[in-house]
């Protein structure tokens, strides 16, 4: 397919799908660039996505500046443009949408029906509040996906139609995949189970061949820790619980989600133990408080959370109605706040989010050279593979980069 019948077709599905004129146009834009740079560099409009990442790095340095890690955010939306073009190329629809809030998915009312069916059945099981929305949101646009391709009910979905799908998922990193991967099974069970799928392809659709462990965790030095804890303003209630949090993460190791759940009766403070069920494993742990961590707690109730709502979660929001912090906050706004105010470069990190804090405790359990299978009850993990990922991370011996708690006291 040439390049001026992909831009036509997409054009069509941008303005079907209510994108705005500017956005079109600055598309449109970029695809007169692109055009002129097959033409130059080929002699001809031929397109596919290796073509594509080589406009990009002859217009903008792309991967270069990716490699160094001085690609701003607004240059790496240019991707957006090339993969959209390869979409269509290969499939014939619209698929990335990052900007879902302003083009919604509309979805038929065979699909829409059948999506309220299936969040009913989601509602009705054990699955986190987390993975559910995950859940929502990879249906959702599997369904759309289908529109677009002209399958009209779910008895004509064939083992192509949903290799298809997978595959404008290339490009994404493992983990994003494994979820989509993860949530498409799950929502093929759903349809199968009540009878409107043909055949149980969820049982045919595997993850690709690539090791979790290829990817390193994001670990924070000692310097950038301690840097971004002291820019915290410990005077106001907000700095009060954002540092409260931030240790907890980065000392015990906790995720975000527990930490967000944690209640009074969690904490044991005569013996000093932290006690609770994960979130995600369903499993208990219980950890030592150490004193920096607790000291920060115990000033966050006692002179800076808000005491207007009822509620046992001990870290809440500081808006009214002053109610718990919800499922889908995970903070990483605040984090990169302090990033920026202790002049933490966050093109140099290529995770800044609370789990990044998470892998640096693991790293530094690991410097001390602790049995993995401990780490992996501290941590949480449900098995010391995935506790082995962490070996990967390269710090300086803990000698060197443990946090001193006397940096931390309570003030």
């Amino acid at each position: 397919m040439n390049f001026e019948m992909i831009t036509e077709g997409l054009k069509q599905l941008l303005q079907e799908n209510n994108y705005s004129s500017a956005t079109i146009r600055f598309y449109e834009g970029e695809w007169n660039k692109i055009q002129c740079f097959l033409t130059e560099e080929y002699g001809n409009t031929e397109y596919d996505m290796e073509r594509g990442l080589k406009y990009l790095e002859k217009q903008y340095g792309f991967i270069t500046k990716y490699n160094n890690g001085t690609l701003s955010q607004q240059r790496v939306q240019l991707l957006r443009v090339v993969h959209m073009l390869e979409d269509y190329r290969l499939h014939q629809v619209l698929t990335r949408r990052y900007y879902a809030a302003k083009n919604p998915i509309t979805l038929n009312a065979y699909y829409l029906n059948l999506y309220t069916d299936y969040l009913d059945f989601l509602n009705s099981t054990e699955l986190s509040a987390s993975t559910i929305g995950h859940y929502k949101g990879i249906s959702r646009a599997f369904m759309d996906y289908l529109q677009q391709r002209k399958i009209g009910t779910t008895e004509n979905i064939t083992m192509d139609v949903c290799n298809s799908y997978l595959k404008t998922l290339a490009g994404y990193s493992f983990k994003t995949i494994e979820q989509n991967v993860c949530g498409i099974r799950h929502f093929l069970r759903f349809i199968y189970s009540i009878g409107i799928l043909s055949a149980d392809y969820a049982e045919k659709i595997h993850m690709p061949a690539v090791s979790k462990s290829a990817k390193i965790p994001s670990a924070w030095k000692l310097d950038e820790l301690k840097a971004m804890l002291s820019v915290i303003d410990r005077n106001s209630p907000i700095g009060k619980r954002d540092y409260a949090m931030i240790l907890l993460a980065c000392v015990l190791g906790l995720r975000i989600g527990d930490i967000k759940n944690l209640r009074f009766q969690n904490f044991n403070w005569e013996d000093k133990k932290l006690s609770l069920i994960q979130h995600k494993t369903h499993k208990p742990l219980t950890l030592p408080i150490p004193d920096a961590v607790g000291w920060a707690v115990i000033d966050y109730i006692k002179n800076g959370r808000p005491q207007y709502y009822e509620s046992d979660q001990v870290f809440l929001k500081h808006m009214p109605p002053f109610d718990p912090i919800g499922n889908e906050n995970h903070m990483h706004q605040q984090l990169v706040r302090y990033m920026r105010k202790a002049g933490i470069d966050q093109r140099t990190k290529k995770h800044s989010g609370f789990h990044s804090l998470r892998h640096s405790a693991g790293s530094m359990l690991l410097e001390m050279e602790t049995p993995l299978p401990v780490i992996t009850d501290i941590l949480g993990h449900s098995n010391s593979d995935v506790t082995a990922v962490y070996l990967k991370t390269d710090l300086q011996k803990l000698a060197e980069c443990v946090l001193s708690p006397e940096g931390f006291r309570h003030g």
